[in-house]
């Protein structure tokens, strides 16, 4: 891959994780503080979350393939591995919480309807994703 190329991926990638993060802080805040929050903006809020996590995860794929794969008993594969299992859980977590919201019907307002839990799930969303940034970090930066 060109290094214009690569860099552009790296850009993508870290512009997605900040919409990723900030969404998700936002949605949470929002749970936290709002009296009413209707079912539809959190829907549209999933739609965006799954748009960019498809995004990050390709331009993440892609920043591995020009970096190249490590060897697994080495530090960094040891953290590429656990970033990849905590990514994985992410996913299975976020589409628990999206079957959450899909599940509120069309006119519904939350809190009036799972607030505590959407609340929690989007707090720990959050709170993943910043811990995915911090892998990826030591990952960078050794």
């Amino acid at each position: 891959m060109s290094s214009a190329l690569h860099l552009a991926v790296r850009t993508v990638h870290l512009l997605g994780m900040v919409a990723l993060v900030g969404g998700s802080a936002l949605a949470w805040h929002g749970l936290r503080t709002a009296d009413r929050v209707p079912s539809a903006r959190l829907l549209r809020f999933e739609l965006w979350f799954w748009a960019l996590l498809g995004l990050v995860l390709a331009t993440g794929v892609g920043n591995l393939g020009a970096v190249g794969a490590p060897g697994p008993g080495t530090r960094w594969g040891s953290v590429l591995t656990a970033k990849l299992l905590v990514a994985l859980a992410f996913v299975v977590g976020s589409f628990l919480r999206s079957l959450a919201v899909l599940r509120l019907p069309a006119d519904a307002t939350v809190p009036d309807r799972g607030g505590a839990t959407l609340e929690r799930a989007y707090g720990a969303t959050a709170a993943t994703l910043l811990l995915l940034v911090a892998l990826a970090e030591v990952l960078a930066h050794g």
